[in-house]
C-alpha cells in the first residue's frame, strides 16, 4: 500500500501540474500534434524501406542465381548486394521499433556561440525526416549527453574528440508513450528525478527493461561516454545498473568512433551462458550487432584454438578450484586457489619463459673465420629488446640476421658465388627452427617444477611462492587430466610466447561482467596478450562468490595491472533494483564482515518486509514456498526464482516443486539453460548478474551458511536478485547471518 500511495501521490502531483493550468493543456495539444506528425512520417519510412529492401531483395536472389565463384565482379556485387540488404532491414528494423515509441525525451537549448535555439527529440534510435534532416536524435550523439547530465541553466557537451560547446538549457522533458500514443510527459523542474524512477521501478522486471534508456542517470553516462582511449574499473553495488552501463558503453563507442572500433572486435566475457544471453538481449535493441559473447573458459579454449585440445587430450574442464560446496577443503587446495587467482601466479611464469628462451635459443658468442660476428651480450640484448615478439618469430629473425652477416664479409668475393651461397646456407637455423613445435602443458609442467626446484629465482623477483605441497597438489590435479581456467589461462600465455599466431591479433576491447568472480592474475595475463587493447571492467567486490580465487578488493587491479594516472575507477553507490526492505536486508549482511564494503544508497521505494519462515520439515516447506509463489503471481510478477546454494540442492528442490507449479527449465544441465519469464529455481551462482521480480530463499540456515565472510558474500548476492519481494524459507536454525 505505501507503495501504491507514493506513485498515486505522483501521479496527482503530475496531473495537477499538466491540467490545472490553460498553458499546460494548449502544450500537451502541441506535443500531441508532434507525436503524431511523427509517427506519420516513422510509418511513410516504413513503407519506402519495405519496398526498397524488396527490390534489393530481388537484386541479391538474382545475384545468387547466376553466380560463378570464377567470377570476381560478380562475387563482388553480390557482397554489396548482401551488405545493402543487411543495412536496409536494420534501418527497417529502427523504423518499426520506433513506430510504437518514437522518443522518450527532449531538449530546448540555445548555443552560447550563435545564440539560435534548439528543440530536439531523443530515441533509441535516430530517425530521419529526409535525407539531410534529423527527426529524432540518437539517444548516443554528443547532444544527447545534456538530457541525461544537465540542469536547467548553463551547461556545455563534449563532441567524442573533446571540443566543448557551451549552451544555455531551457527545458528537459520525458515521455510516457505507448503504441503511438502519448501518455503522460514530465519536465525536470516539476519532479524530482527519484520519483520518476519510482514511477518505472515500481513495475515488473520487463516494463522496467524497456525504459533504461530513458532512465540513464548522470553517473552511470559518465561511464558509457568516457573516452575509449583508456580502460574503465566499475565498483557497482548490486541494482546499481552495472550490466545496463557496459551494454549502452558499447553501443555509445560503436556509434561514435566507428572508423577506429569494430563490432568484432569486441568481446563480451561472463562467468556464464546464461548471464551472457541475458545481458547480451538487449544489444540488437541498441543498434549492436556481431559482437562476441563468450564465458571465460571459451574465451581462452578459442584463443588456444588447436594448440590445446580438450577433448584430444582426454581433460576435463570445470570449476574445479570453485564449486560452490559447504564443505572443508584441505589446507593445500586452499593455498593452491589464492595463488592461481594473484598476480604472482601469471609473474611467476613470465619469469620462466625468459629464462625459458635463453635455455632455448644458442646465446653463446657466434664467430665466423675467426672474428665475432654476433658476441653474447648482443644476443641476449635483441631478445630482451625484442621481448614482446614470440620465440618462433625472434629465432627466425636472428636466424636471417647473422646470415646477413655472413653474407655481407664475403659479398665481394664474386669467384667464391656458389661456395659463399653454401656457407651462408649453413648458418640459416644456427639458432633453431623456426618452425620449431612447441608441447604447451609440457612447458607448462616444467614451469612448475622449476618453482619447486629453483624456488629462490622467484623469491629473487620477489614472487612469493608457495611450498612444495601445493605445486604438487596442482601437479596431480593435471596428472588426473583436471583443469581450469587458470590453468587454461596460464596455457594461452605460454602460447603467446612462443608460437607466432594470428590468434590474438583480432581483440581491441573487452567487457568483462561480474569481474571480481575472476582472479587479478586473468586480467595481468589479458595486459600481456593485447597490447594495445582497452577494457570496461564491471564488478562488485561484495559479490565475490569465489571467495578464495576472485578479488575481494580492487587495489592490485588499480594499481598493479592498470595505471592509475591514465585508467578510470568509478563508484556507482546507488541501487535502483531493490526496495528500501531488500536493501537495508542485504546491508545487515555485510555489516557482520570483516572485508571493505561499500555503502548502497537506495532509492526511496518502498514494499513489502522480506518474510523469514521457519518450517517443521521439507514437506511443510515445499507448501509454503507453492504459497508464497502464487500469492507473488496474483500480484502480477512473472519472473520468480528459487534460490539455493548448490547444484545438487537446486536439482532436489526442482524435483519436489515440479508436482505443484509449472518450473521453466526441468533439464538436469543447470549450466545450459537460459533465464526466462516463470518459475526458475537456481543455485546462487547462476544468478550472478540476474534480477526477480520476487524470490524464495531456500533453507539458509545455520548449517549451510557459516558465518564467515564468504558465505555472507553468497547470502548477499542471492538477496539482492529480489526487485519486488523477498521469502526465505528455512528449517532448524536460520544462519547467524540472516538473524
Amino acid at each position: 500500500m505505501q507503495k501504491q500511495n507514493i506513485i498515486e501521490e505522483q501521479n496527482i502531483r503530475i496531473e495537477q501540474v499538466n491540467t490545472n493550468v490553460e498553458v499546460p493543456i494548449q502544450e500537451r495539444q502541441k506535443e500531441e500534434k508532434h507525436l503524431e506528425k511523427c509517427v506519420k512520417i516513422i510509418k511513410q519510412n516504413i513503407e519506402d524501406y519495405l519496398q526498397k529492401y524488396k527490390e534489393v531483395n530481388e537484386e541479391t536472389k538474382e545475384l545468387y542465381d547466376n553466380y560463378r565463384s570464377n567470377n570476381p565482379e560478380l562475387h563482388n556485387d553480390l557482397v554489396i548486394g548482401l551488405d545493402m540488404k543487411s543495412k536496409m532491414e536494420r534501418t527497417l528494423d529502427k523504423n518499426l521499433l520506433a513506430l510504437k515509441k518514437p522518443y522518450f525525451g527532449r531538449i530546448d537549448y540555445k548555443e552560447v556561440d550563435d545564440k539560435e535555439n534548439y528543440s530536439l527529440y531523443l530515441g533509441k534510435n535516430g530517425i530521419r525526416k529526409n535525407t539531410s534532416e534529423n527527426m529524432i536524435i540518437d539517444w548516443r550523439a554528443p547532444i544527447s549527453s545534456v538530457y541525461y547530465d544537465s540542469d536547467i541553466g548553463e551547461s556545455s557537451y563534449q563532441t567524442p574528440f573533446g571540443d566543448r560547446i557551451d549552451i544555455l538549457l531551457n527545458l528537459k522533458r520525458t515521455y510516457e508513450i505507448s503504441e503511438s500514443k502519448l501518455i503522460d510527459y514530465y519536465d525536470s523542474d516539476v519532479i524530482a528525478n527519484d520519483e520518476f524512477l519510482t514511477k518505472y521501478l515500481s513495475k515488473n522486471k520487463e516494463v522496467v527493461l524497456g525504459e533504461i534508456i530513458a532512465t540513464i542517470q548522470k553517473e552511470q553516462n559518465e561511464i558509457i561516454r568516457d573516452t575509449p582511449w583508456h580502460s574503465v574499473i566499475v565498483q557497482g553495488v548490486a541494482g546499481s545498473g552495472k550490466t545496463t552501463v557496459a551494454m549502452h558503453r558499447i553501443s555509445y563507442i560503436l556509434y561514435n568512433y566507428k572508423e577506429k572500433f569494430r563490432p568484432d572486435e569486441f568481446f563480451i566475457i561472463g562467468s556464464n551462458k546464461m548471464l551472457l544471453n541475458y545481458i547480451t538481449g538487449v544489444l540488437p535493441n541498441l543498434d549492436v550487432y556481431n559482437v562476441n559473447q563468450m564465458t571465460m573458459e571459451e574465451f581462452l579454449l578459442s584463443l588456444l584454438d588447436k594448440d590445446f585440445d580438450l577433448k584430444k587430450g582426454k581433460y576435463t574442464l570445470g570449476n574445479s578450484f570453485l564449486k560452490l560446496r559447504p564443505v572443508t577443503q584441505s589446507k593445500e587446495a586452499t593455498q593452491l586457489k589464492r595463488f592461481k587467482g594473484s598476480i604472482h601466479f601469471i609473474k611467476a611464469l613470465m619469469v620462466y619463459m625468459k629464462q625459458y628462451e635463453i635455455n632455448t635459443v644458442f646465446t653463446e658468442s657466434v664467430q665466423y673465420d675467426h672474428k665475432v660476428l654476433y658476441s653474447k651480450d648482443e644476443i641476449l640484448y635483441f631478445l630482451n629488446f625484442f621481448e614482446d615478439k614470440p620465440l618462433q618469430e625472434k629465432i627466425d629473425l636472428l636466424n636471417k640476421r647473422l646470415t646477413y652477416k655472413v653474407a655481407s664479409i664475403n659479398e665481394e668475393d664474386l669467384k667464391r658465388k656458389e661456395e659463399i651461397k653454401t656457407e651462408v646456407n649453413k648458418y640459416k637455423n644456427y639458432f633453431g627452427n623456426r618452425n620449431k613445435k612447441f608441447n604447451l602443458m609440457e612447458v607448462y609442467i616444467d614451469f612448475l617444477g622449476d618453482m619447486m626446484n629453483n624456488r629462490q629465482r622467484y623469491l629473487d623477483n620477489k614472487i612469493p611462492v608457495p611450498g612444495g605441497d601445493v605445486i604438487n597438489y596442482l601437479l596431480q590435479e593435471l596428472q588426473q587430466k583436471k583443469i581450469d581456467l587458470y590453468d587454461l589461462g596460464m596455457l594461452t600465455y605460454i602460447k603467446r610466447r612462443l608460437k607466432m599466431t594470428k590468434d590474438f591479433d583480432y581483440v581491441n576491447h573487452i567487457v568483462i561482467d561480474e569481474a571480481q568472480d575472476f582472479g587479478v592474475m586473468l586480467f595481468h595475463l589479458f595486459k600481456q596478450l593485447f597490447k594495445t587493447c582497452t577494457y570496461t571492467i564491471m564488478g562488485d567486490v561484495s559479490q565475490n562468490i569465489y571467495y578464495d580465487t576472485g578479488m575481494n578488493d580492487w587495489e592490485a587491479l588499480k594499481q598493479e595491472v592498470f595505471l592509475p594516472e591514465k585508467d578510470r575507477f568509478y563508484v556507482l553507490a546507488k541501487s535502483y533494483r531493490n526496495t528500501v526492505e531488500i536493501s537495508d536486508f542485504a546491508s545487515n549482511v555485510l555489516k557482520k564482515c570483516s572485508f571493505k564494503t561499500y555503502d548502497i544508497e537506495p532509492i526511496i521505494r518502498h514494499g513489502k518486509e522480506v518474510t523469514a519462515t521457519k518450517a517443521a520439515d521439507e514437506q511443510q516447506m515445499v507448501t509454503d514456498a507453492v504459497e508464497m509463489i502464487q500469492e507473488v503471481q496474483k500480484a502480477g510478477y512473472d519472473t520468480i526464482a528459487i534460490i539455493c546454494r548448490t547444484v545438487e540442492e537446486t536439482l532436489k528442490v526442482k524435483d519436489l516443486l515440479k508436482a505443484y507449479i509449472a518450473i521453466e527449465h526441468l533439464e538436469d544441465d543447470i549450466e545450459t539453460i537460459t533465464f526466462t519469464n516463470g518459475v526458475m529455481v537456481l543455485p546462487i551462482h547462476m544468478t550472478k548478474g540476474l534480477e526477480f521480480d520476487a524470490v524464495v530463499l531456500w533453507n539458509p540456515d545455520e548449517d549451510s551458511y557459516h558465518s564467515s565472510d564468504e558465505d555472507a558474500k553468497l547470502l548477499y548476492v542471492a538477496i539482492t536478485r529480489a526487485l519486488h519481494e523477498l521469502h526465505i524459507i528455512y528449517q532448524g536454525e536460520l544462519s547467524g547471518l540472516l538473524q
